[in-house]
């Protein structure tokens, strides 16, 4: 035992105190309570393979390797637990009552060891047993540590405790594998006679087990304090869902919240980049906001947003794919080592901007008797866009008026087969025959074109034309 008694060497931050609640009491203080005199923190490695082996260099061998097959005391569970919740990976303090089971009388100096580093083993890593733990002690003048041997460390006799409470400091915030609880392994160790001198204000080493076996070890316990990282939500929406051909300026709406549950779990906006218009918070940036710009390094509280708008081109033609872009967010919570994302996308369509062109016809005179006219076509595009394609004109008197056939005797409409570029106007004339039984004539027809646009748009523009013929004496 005396070698294992090395004065303050190695010695981890175990801060322990008298707890407040059934008169617990803890090892070794900041600032200490267990007495007035208790005497300094001491700091170093004190998992519990640590005291077994003795101070540092002292190496895990298989000989000193713990397996702690008995049971004679174990914390079977955390009843009661003060914060009820944490930051992920923040260090805090926990005061915590424990549901102890005991199996046998007189069972001297209890020690109860807590990893307290976000370790896996309560036990300590390695054959140096590294790792940071807490050990507190019982107070033999207070329930319910008894004082069975004369020494200063808290003795137990067989029962179930519920009142075991300890504050245990610098507990990491870190959840066991698939539960969102604080993992918190821990190993209680005891003297089966009262020959072992405890003195739990001078040396960690008086809590080794007697034996390699005289301990009990639970690397899965947890204690009901919920492990609370911050969640983010970001919305992105355009103010329109569509542009026409070729494109346009289209204000996009960015929200960012803070979804966390847990009142200190706010955020820092720390980034706001769109894939297509580049980083938000960049000065230079001529597609970003001064209402985006300002959110940068934000606080965010939990359930609360941010938001901001932008404004940004988005070009195209029609028949192309709807335009899409996505936002991502990134926050920073004290405590959690990397940054927290989330993104959001926003999709715009390109329209058809195909505008339906005119065509006119206007009778521009007789060339015998009145009953030969001309008439003149005249297609107009007033896209400003679009190129037009006219496939046909046709007239309800006298039929397909690009060539000469039937009551058309002369014709330069063919020409009118032909693209027109936008805002182009082209025209041209036919003769067509028209007979009456008399000199007197008033006479109206109708000409219809056929014409698609380039994005296969298709239209059908007609014009009239009145002939009148009065035959004088």
């Amino acid at each position: 035992m005396a070698l294992r008694r090395h004065e303050s060497l190695h010695i981890v931050a175990c801060r322990m105190r008298v707890a407040a609640l059934a008169g617990v009491g803890a090892l070794l203080g900041a600032p200490p309570a267990l007495a007035a005199d208790s005497g300094p923190t001491q700091s170093g490695n004190i998992c519990m393979q640590r005291v077994f082996v003795g101070p540092s260099p002292a190496k895990v061998t298989n000989a000193t390797k713990l397996n702690c097959t008995a049971g004679d005391i174990r914390l079977s569970e955390a009843i009661k637990v003060e914060p009820e919740s944490c930051i992920e990976n923040e260090d805090f303090t926990l005061t915590a009552t424990f549901r102890t089971n005991v199996t046998a009388d007189s069972r001297y100096d209890a020690g109860f060891f807590f990893r307290t580093d976000g370790g896996l083993s309560a036990r300590g890593d390695g054959v140096d047993a590294t790792g940071t733990c807490s050990l507190s002690a019982l107070d033999p003048d207070d329930d319910p540590g008894e004082e069975l041997d004369g020494d200063a460390c808290g003795d137990l006799n067989a029962g179930t405790y519920e009142n075991v409470t300890f504050t245990i400091p610098n507990v990491k915030c870190v959840a066991a594998p698939g539960t969102n609880r604080v993992r918190l392994p821990n190993c209680t160790s005891w003297h089966s006679n009262q020959g072992n001198f405890c003195s739990p204000i001078d040396d960690a080493f008086d809590f080794d087990p007697d034996t390699k076996s005289k301990c009990k070890c639970d690397d899965n316990f947890t204690v009901p304090v919920v492990v609370q990282r911050a969640t983010l939500d970001v919305d992105k929406s355009p103010s329109v869902d569509s542009v026409q051909e070729p494109g346009g300026d289209v204000t996009f709406t960015v929200v960012v919240t803070n979804t966390a549950a847990a009142a200190s779990a706010s955020v820092v906006l720390e980034t706001l980049e769109d894939d297509v218009y580049g980083d938000l918070f960049d000065a230079g940036n001529e597609n970003t906001s001064d209402e985006c710009l300002a959110l940068f390094l934000e606080v965010i509280a939990p359930g609360d947003s941010v938001t901001c708008d932008f404004t940004a081109p988005v070009e195209g033609e029609f028949g192309d794919a709807p335009k899409k872009d996505t936002v991502e967010a990134c926050v920073s919570q004290q405590g959690v080592n990397t940054l927290i994302c989330a993104q959001d996308d926003a999709e715009v369509k390109i329209t058809d901007a195909s505008v339906p062109p005119t065509l006119t016809k206007t009778a521009m005179g007789t060339k015998d008797c009145g009953v030969s006219a001309i008439y003149k076509v005249a297609v107009t595009n007033k896209s400003t866009i679009d190129k037009l394609t006219v496939n046909s004109l046709n007239d309800d008197t006298f039929g397909d008026v690009t060539k000469i056939q039937g009551n058309v005797l002369e014709t330069g409409c063919a020409s009118l087969l032909t693209t027109l570029d936008p805002g182009q106007t082209k025209d041209c004339t036919f003769v067509g025959r028209l007979t009456s039984s008399s000199c007197e004539l008033n006479h109206v027809n109708e000409v219809t074109a056929s014409i698609t646009d380039e994005d296969g748009v298709p239209f059908s523009p007609d014009g009239q034309a009145t002939v009148t013929l009065t035959t004088t004496p």
